[in-house]
């Protein structure tokens, strides 16, 4: 095993105030889910009287049908506007009707090739996270296993219905584009960025990030490279709000908004309901999320950073924003959640050796 060299662990050496103050946090977090309910109310499956289309039901259903009719030869945009209106869905703001990138993908190459290209993808992020975790400075092998929670946590790449999910693809996307990220060589995490950022735009809030960190660097190129891809998703979202005009009237059904404010309960419901843990009960996601941030918040790296500030954005945008039916909107950054419990023990371990460290010796009054 390698030895782990220090640094890496951001809770090696701190006070005890500060560790009592995260272990009080992370106890308070952990009952609060406990006794919360979670799951229940907190989360909205399609039911059986929503819209059908060749065994899927609800929302993947209205996505089915869209992607076949523009295999079909139908144009996106007017195709997914019927599909709206035929389901009662909302037609306003526009961002109610998904990018069109992922069902041309669909109606290009076929279920099977397609399901087939991001379970390649999904394997190219789990290997990635492996050779990550078993490479970077000072961070102990075992952490490797971060790679299978990976793994397990991609489960819907293998299913035909999560096919039609915006969000399953974007977060496989995601999950490699963290595996690589390199601020000397941000390349090929910008290259597959861009490539989920066209089919979700909610990636977006990723973007920013490292371009910001490369506005921290100083790395002007970087910089470049991150502005060039905003602006172009820019003029890409102007267009899709243009397409989506020109075949929308005032009298389209418009959104119930999205002020969902289920807080932390509504947020752990999401992420089981969302990840491995749905075959668990409450419980589980109750102890399991905040030990997974703990880990990420432990790892102090660029990277480790990255990923705790997009756990934590997306945690409150789930928090606030999100309904009981948008619970799908965690499988973002699932794939990437769990990793963190892979530096919990060392991050527990630091925590109680700062709690238990006996308190420094006053010096004998003269």
């Amino acid at each position: 095993m390698n030895a782990v060299a220090p640094g890496w662990n951001r809770f090696a050496g701190v006070s005890r105030p500060v560790a009592a103050a995260v272990v009080g946090l992370l106890a308070l977090l952990m009952a609060w889910g406990a006794v919360g309910g979670v799951g229940g109310d907190h989360v909205a499956v399609a039911k059986p009287a929503s819209g059908h289309f060749d065994d899927l039901v609800g929302d993947h259903a209205l996505y089915a049908r869209i992607a076949q009719r523009v295999a079909e030869g139908e144009s996106y945009y007017p195709a997914a506007a019927a599909e709206h209106r035929s389901g009662n869905y909302p037609l306003r703001p526009f961002v109610t009707v998904r990018l069109p990138t992922l069902a041309h993908i669909v109606a290009a190459l076929g279920e099977r090739n397609t399901m087939l290209i991001f379970l390649l993808i999904g394997g190219g992020a789990i290997l990635a996270w492996y050779r990550r975790l078993r490479t970077e400075p000072g961070v102990p092998r075992y952490a490797a296993i971060g790679a299978l929670f990976v793994a397990v946590n991609l489960s819907q790449l293998a299913a035909r219905e999560w096919l039609y999910i915006h969000e399953v693809a974007a977060g496989v996307l995601l999950a490699l584009a963290l595996a690589l990220y390199r601020p000397a060589r941000p390349w090929a995490t910008m290259l597959v960025v861009a490539a989920a950022l066209a089919i979700r735009e909610t990636v977006l809030p990723v973007a920013m990030l490292f371009g910001l960190f490369a506005l921290i660097d100083r790395d002007w190129r970087a910089a470049a490279g991150w502005l060039a891809l905003g602006l172009c998703f820019a003029g890409g979202l102007a267009a899709h709000i243009a397409a989506l005009a020109a075949v929308t009237t005032p009298a389209d059904p418009a959104s119930q908004g999205w002020h969902g404010q289920g807080g932390w309960i509504a947020y752990l419901s999401f992420v089981q309901a969302s990840s491995i843990l749905r075959f668990f009960e409450g419980w589980a996601a109750a102890l399991l999320v905040p030990l997974a941030l703990l880990g990420w918040s432990a790892w102090r790296s660029r990277l480790g950073l990255a990923i705790l500030l997009i756990q934590l954005f997306y945690a409150a945008l789930l928090m606030l924003f999100a309904r009981p039916a948008n619970f799908y909107w965690a499988m973002l950054v699932i794939p990437t959640l769990f990793i963190g419990i892979a530096f919990v023990p060392a991050a527990l371990a630091a925590l109680a050796r700062s709690l238990w460290r006996p308190a420094r010796a006053l010096p004998a009054a003269a």
